[in-house]
C-alpha cells in the first residue's frame, strides 16, 4: 500500500516531472497533492486512483510491496445475497458517545480500534472536513491495499442526521450498486442492518447503526483473505470499538504560533501495526476561511502543516523509485537543516516549505494565501513545539 504521505509525495513528483517549473504549474502541483490527500482521507478508493496514476514503485521502508493479489470473486463471496448472520456477537465496550455529533472537532480521537482481525498492515484516522463532508474515519489497511481497490477494515462516523452513503467507484463520480441487505444482531443495544456492495466487481460489506440517536456509524469490510466472514468481522469490530469525545489526536509535533484567525478543520495521522514497519504520516489543515467557505476550492485560504519519518535518499532507493523523489532537493538551510523553499511568483499566493532530518522527521509546511502573516513558512517553523519528536513515533489508534 502506498501510504498518504508518499501519495502525496509522489503524486506532485509526478505532476512536476512532466512540465517546467512556473508559477502556474507549481501552484497546479500543490493543489494536486493536496487534493490527493483530501480524497485519500475517504475510505481507500480514491487512493488506488492515485497509486496508479504514479505507477507501481516497491521501497523498503518506504512503499510497502505487491505481497497479495487481489481476491478473487469466490474467495470473497462472489456477491452472493446475504444469508441470515447465525453466527456469535461478542460483548461490547462499554464506551459511548452520548449525543449524535453536530460539529467535528479535528483534534479529538472520537474511535479506536479495540480488536482488529490478522492480516492487517497499517492504519489511518482522520477527523474533520473531509472531501465527503464533516466525519470521522477509521480504516486497517490490509498489505498490497490498493490492489486494484481497498481491503481491509473501515469505520466511519457520520454528524447528526447524514445518512451513511454507498461506496464510491473508483475513479468515477458514481456510488456502488446495492447487492443485498439484511439485519444484523443488535450492534452495542442498537439495531444494526448488514448492506452487501459492488464495488468494481468485489464484496464490500457494510455494517451501520446509530451510535447515538440520529447519528449514523458504519463498519464497512472489504476481505483479503479466504475464507473471511466479512459480517464476523464487522460485528466483531463494532462491538470492540472504543468511543470518546475528550481524547486528544496524539501528534509527534505541535504546530504552535499560529495567527489567532487560523483554525483546524482536518487531522491525519496513519501508522504500521507491524513491529518492523516504520512509515507514518501525521498533518493538520487550517483555514482562515469561515466554516461555510469551500475549504478544497482552488485559492482556498489553508495552512497544511505535516510530519513524516525523514530517510536519506539512496541511488538504491532511487533506482526504485523509478527517478522519482520522495524529498525536494535542498535549495536553502533553516537551523542548521537542509529545506526546501518554493513561492509562486507571486509570493502572497502560496509558499511551500520541506525541512529535512528535524531529529529525524521531514517537516512540511504548505501556505496559502491569506494565512500567514509576515513571518512566512519559515517564522512557523521556527515556533514548532518538537519536543520529543522522534522518527519511531506511533499514532495512537488501537486500544492499548
Amino acid at each position: 500500500m502506498i501510504e498518504d504521505m508518499d501519495v502525496a509525495r509522489l503524486m506532485r513528483a509526478e505532476v512536476e516531472s512532466a512540465e517546467k517549473p512556473s508559477a502556474v504549474n507549481i501552484e497546479r502541483a500543490m493543489i494536486a497533492g493536496r487534493r490527493q490527500r483530501w480524497y485519500a482521507r475517504g475510505a481507500g478508493a480514491a487512493l488506488a486512483v492515485v497509486a496508479v496514476a504514479v505507477g507501481a514503485v516497491t521501497v523498503p521502508g518506504l512503499v510497502a510491496p505487491d505481497r497479495s493479489s487481489p481476491p478473487s470473486l469466490e474467495m470473497v463471496g462472489a456477491l452472493a445475497p446475504l444469508e441470515p448472520y447465525t453466527g456469535e456477537v461478542t460483548s461490547p465496550d462499554a464506551s459511548r458517545i452520548p449525543a449524535a455529533l453536530e460539529t467535528i472537532d479535528p483534534t479529538v480521537q472520537y474511535v479506536r480500534f479495540g480488536w482488529l482481525p490478522p492480516g492487517l498492515a497499517s492504519l489511518q484516522y482522520g477527523a474533520g472536513l473531509t472531501q465527503g463532508g464533516p466525519g470521522v474515519f477509521l480504516s486497517g489497511h490490509a498489505p498490497g491495499s490498493p490492489n486494484p481497490s481497498w481491503m481491509g477494515v473501515s469505520v466511519h462516523l457520520y454528524p447528526k442526521g447524514v445518512t451513511p452513503p454507498a461506496p464510491q467507484v473508483m475513479g468515477i463520480d458514481q456510488r456502488a450498486p446495492t447487492v443485498s441487505t439484511a439485519t444484523a444482531p443488535d450492534v452495542r443495544g442498537a439495531a444494526a442492518t448488514f448492506t452487501l456492495y459492488d464495488v468494481d466487481g468485489t464484496d464490500r460489506l457494510s455494517l451501520r447503526w446509530q451510535y447515538a440517536p440520529d447519528g449514523w456509524a458504519a463498519v464497512d469490510v472489504s476481505p483479503w483473505a479466504a475464507g473471511q466472514d466479512a459480517r464476523e468481522i464487522a460485528l466483531h469490530v463494532a462491538q470492540k470499538l472504543r468511543f470518546s469525545t475528550t481524547e486528544r489526536v496524539r501528534m509527534p509535533a505541535q504546530a504552535t504560533g499560529l495567527p489567532q484567525r487560523l483554525r483546524p478543520i482536518y487531522t491525519t495521522v496513519n501508522g504500521p501495526l507491524t513491529p518492523d514497519g516504520w512509515r507514518w504520516y501525521a498533518g493538520v489543515t487550517y483555514s482562515a476561511e469561515p466554516p461555510t467557505a469551500d475549504h478544497g476550492a482552488p485559492g482556498a485560504k489553508t495552512l497544511d502543516v505535516s510530519f513524516s519519518p525523514y530517510v536519506e535518499m539512496t541511488d538504491k532507493i532511487r533506482a526504485e523509485l523509478q527517478g522519482k523523489e520522495l524529498f525536494r532537493t535542498p535549495n536553502t538551510t533553516i537551523d542548521g537543516h537542509q529545506a526546501s523553499f518554493l513561492t509562486a511568483q507571486d509570493p502572497d499566493w502560496f509558499e511551500r516549505l520541506e525541512v529535512f532530518d528535524v531529529q529525524g522527521m521531514a517537516v512540511e509546511i504548505d501556505a496559502r494565501r491569506g494565512t500567514l502573516d509576515e513571518q512566512g513558512t519559515k517564522g512557523l517553523f521556527q515556533h514548532l513545539d518538537l519536543a520529543g519528536a522522534k522518527p519511531d513515533w506511533r499514532p495512537s489508534l488501537m486500544v492499548d
